[in-house]
């Protein structure tokens, strides 16, 4: 039977400690108390763009940092519970040492689109995990299975989503502030790169991705409550602008690829299960130790 692995226990200990220290900054720059000078809603209108989403959009952040406690809750429960092997988290280490690296990152780094990335990188690690150990979890541990997939990979993925699309807004108040590029001309680049990442990453999770991130749903949720507020701000009945009509396109896409996306995974869930051709009772404790030894720690 495994045993305590102290570096695993260190590094989900460091996570709940820089998870907290985030919450607390987080709680201080809504209001704008010291260390900050200003509000963040300050902050938000004095850089109002063509693509700025209206204030109650920004609720989402309660529901990505209630995710984000949930996935603390799942790793912390994994070292008191155990398995057959020994203590959950470690027996076998679906989440390797890479997650927790990148997970203090993400709370170590202050620039969004750097935050985006570590969030891309812990959704990497995590799909890892699951595609050495998804078809033993599936057979002997289906709970576990599942709160990874829901918990963790599409708690993360709102929290990857939400950044990157925070990440185009900042840029395009880069280009207006510094490029010197119009306000609208700004927003479009910003909603055409956003439209790219969309359709490049449909095309992916549909084709070559589809076993690693097939239960990844909540992407297009987060896009459509994005767009849903950008829309609500900054939308002209009377005189819709080039933009205006754009985020109207870009909705109907979301929503339309969303809804064909959850029919798409049904149908496959039901045809072709994930580790239907992988046999779980091959997966002896040494065989489980020995893909350890290999994973990205």
């Amino acid at each position: 039977m495994a045993k305590h692995s102290i570096l695993r226990v260190i590094a989900i200990v460091l996570s709940l400690i820089f998870f907290i220290i985030t919450m607390v900054f987080t709680a201080l720059a809504g209001p704008g108390k010291d260390p900050f000078l200003e509000s963040t809603k300050n902050i938000s209108d004095a850089f109002v763009t063509e693509i700025t989403p209206d204030g109650w959009t920004f609720t989402i952040w309660s529901i990505i940092y209630i995710f984000l406690a949930l996935v603390m809750v799942y790793v912390i429960s994994g070292i008191f519970r155990k398995n057959a092997y020994g203590p959950v988290y470690c027996s076998p280490a679906v989440l390797p040492h890479g997650f927790f690296v990148t997970w203090l990152m993400s709370a170590a780094l202050a620039f969004l689109i750097l935050i985006a990335l570590t969030n891309y990188l812990m959704i990497f690690f995590s799909c890892i995990g699951l595609n050495n150990y998804g078809a033993w979890l599936a057979k002997y541990h289906k709970v576990d299975l599942w709160l990874h997939r829901v918990v963790v990979q599409n708690g993360i993925a709102i929290y990857a989503t939400w950044t990157t699309i925070a990440s185009l807004v900042n840029l395009t108040i880069v280009l207006t502030a510094d490029a010197k590029i119009s306000t609208t001309n700004a927003a479009t680049i910003s909603l055409s790169v956003l439209t790219v990442v969309l359709l490049v990453w449909t095309v992916l999770e549909n084709t070559i991705l589809d076993k690693h991130v097939r239960n990844i749903l909540s992407i297009y949720p987060a896009v459509i409550w994005a767009l849903t507020g950008v829309f609500s701000k900054n939308y002209n009945a009377a005189d819709p602008s080039r933009n205006n009509t754009f985020i109207v396109v870009l909705l109907a896409l979301a929503c339309t690829i969303f809804a064909g996306r959850i029919g798409l995974v049904v149908w496959r869930h039901i045809k072709t299960p994930l580790y239907e051709h992988i046999s779980p009772e091959s997966m002896t404790p040494m065989e489980i130790a020995d893909k350890q030894k290999h994973m990205f720690r």
